[in-house]
């Protein structure tokens, strides 16, 4: 999502498990098993872009 031309610091699960290739149902499950980072803001979970693609670094990696 952006604003105003700038890119959200943080991306909705939905759109997180679309950037990965897996399912909004995974994408929770990942939440839930601690492989996706998240972050827990009222009622809604958001996936911080900064972390998530810090997790995707390392796992190329390994």
């Amino acid at each position: 999502m952006k604003l105003r031309g700038i890119d959200t610091l943080t991306m909705t699960v939905e759109e997180a498990g679309k950037l990965l290739g897996i399912g909004r149902s995974s994408a929770y499950g990942a939440i839930r098993g601690g492989e996706l980072p998240s972050l827990k803001i009222g009622r809604r979970i958001l996936v911080p872009r900064s972390a998530l693609f810090r997790k995707i670094e390392d796992f190329q990696q390994d």
